[in-house]
């Protein structure tokens, strides 16, 4: 009788213990599924702003690389010295995109979540006026 006592005795504990090896995912009784849902920061906004900025980004460099190849120059002097090769163009556009979604990130985890979607509207325009500006003034016609 003792040893199927003491073998409940050890199971019930080894649960106790695995219930407190997982306290570290509990959530806190005073935040809420709303205050949860609230804070993410993949929201729809943010994914559409992030799919805005790539694209105008993609059209940008695009433009510029076609313009690059049929004898045209760059008018950015930060961006002049990535462009004169494809893949150099493109690490610095990945680069500057991710930057771009990491700034904003940690702007909102600082709570700053106006100032996080500025970034990326911020980048989506001038991208944008650069993608117009190079379609503007063409090279060549391509």
């Amino acid at each position: 009788m003792k040893i199927p006592l003491l073998l409940l005795v050890l199971a019930m504990s080894s649960t106790l213990l695995a219930q407190e090896a997982n306290y570290a995912f509990a959530m806190h009784p005073k935040i809420t599924r709303e205050d949860l849902v609230a804070s993410r920061f993949w929201t729809r906004s943010t994914i559409a702003l992030v799919g805005l900025d790539g694209a105008a980004k993609a059209a940008d460099s695009f433009a510029t690389c076609k313009n690059i190849q049929n004898g045209g120059t760059e008018n950015d002097p930060i961006a002049r010295p990535f462009v004169h090769t494809t893949p150099l163009q493109v690490v610095a556009t990945g680069a500057l995109f991710g930057g771009e979604i990491a700034t904003a990130y940690l702007f909102h985890k600082r709570g700053h979540d106006h100032m996080a979607r500025a970034i990326l509207i911020g980048g989506a325009m001038m991208n944008g006026l650069g993608a117009a500006t190079s379609f503007k003034h063409r090279a060549a016609q391509w």
